[in-house]
């Protein structure tokens, strides 16, 4: 498992800046600077950005992922009027949670919806949301959200349904001749699957495959599975340009979200390395390079490091 965390290193030029926000301004926007008396400063400026879990070099963010995500179909409207109950198999590489069924239309359906979560049988419904009307603009993805997230096994195979009263879904013909996948989520091939891309002549569960076509029914997983957090501190360290060679910048501190312990290796590493040779690491410390140039000849730029964790 690799974690990175992306900081910002900026350094000032050599005068002491009285900083004035104006009003109104979002936080870690730049700061208007007014010059005073000569300093040589470097200010250390860390934004934690939203944390990517590298595995198999596939990103994968702590918020909910989707198979298709805005992906519009080739046909937004089919031709059948007739109630018909659309489903896709998914299945996912990691144990989560499917907080909603996401289904795209393009045409309004009167009578409403019915959204369902099966097993890959049909002989358990895991959860259902009946809808009066859709839940955002047509033509789009509508979104079902069940009462509480159901849970997930990995490398199980699942069926996202739901019913339309009045027909007319949406679908791209073939669209799953081949896996799709976001993430640790995937949408298999029809023919690993027995088909894939199922409907049902009314309200049921859909077992009829129809030439690997994709009805554009997805769900929102979050994964359940443990994943690494960085924290530096302290997050806003003042550098003189006087530090010496090896002082200790901040303290690097690693955790998983499970509480296990961490007994991997901190490292810098793409896209921004260690700033030039300017910084290193010390077991959980970063600090001034010794044998790099200090922070002096740095002065007047701004510099980005990121800092990987892998176990």
């Amino acid at each position: 498992m690799i974690c990175r965390v992306a900081c910002a290193l900026a350094s000032r030029i050599p005068f002491l800046p009285r900083l004035t926000t104006p009003t109104g301004r979002r936080p870690n926007t730049p700061l208007s600077l007014s010059e005073s008396r000569p300093m040589r400063m470097r200010r250390l400026l860390v934004i934690l950005l939203p944390l990517a879990l590298l595995t198999g070099g596939t990103a994968r963010s702590q918020s909910t992922v989707s198979v298709f995500t805005n992906v519009v179909p080739a046909t937004p409207v089919d031709k059948n009027r007739n109630p018909t109950t659309l489903g896709v198999k998914f299945w996912s590489s990691e144990p989560g949670t499917i907080s909603s069924i996401l289904f795209y239309r393009g045409a309004k359906s009167p009578q409403g919806y019915v959204a369902s979560l099966y097993t890959a049988d049909g002989s358990t419904v895991l959860g259902s949301v009946t809808m009066a009307t859709e839940s955002g603009p047509v033509p789009g993805w509508q979104q079902a959200t069940f009462a509480a997230p159901i849970s997930i096994k990995p490398n199980t195979t699942y069926v996202a349904a739901y019913y339309a009263p009045s027909g007319q879904y949406s679908d791209t013909s073939f669209g799953l001749t081949s896996t799709v996948s976001n993430g640790t989520l995937s949408a298999p091939a029809a023919a690993l699957v027995g088909g894939n891309g199922v409907l049902y002549n009314g309200n049921g569960f859909p077992t009829n495959p129809r030439e690997s076509t994709n009805f554009f029914v997805d769900v929102a997983f979050a994964s359940t599975a443990p994943f690494l957090n960085i924290v530096v501190n302290p997050t806003n360290p003042t550098i003189p340009s006087t530090t010496p060679l090896g002082s200790v910048v901040a303290t690097v501190t690693v955790t998983w979200s499970n509480g296990a312990p961490f007994t991997g290796t901190l490292s810098f590493g793409p896209p921004n390395n260690n700033g030039g040779g300017v910084y290193a690491l010390n077991g959980n410390n970063l600090i001034i390079n010794p044998s790099g140039p200090g922070v002096g000849p740095a002065g007047g730029s701004i510099q980005n490091v990121t800092i990987v964790a892998t176990q």
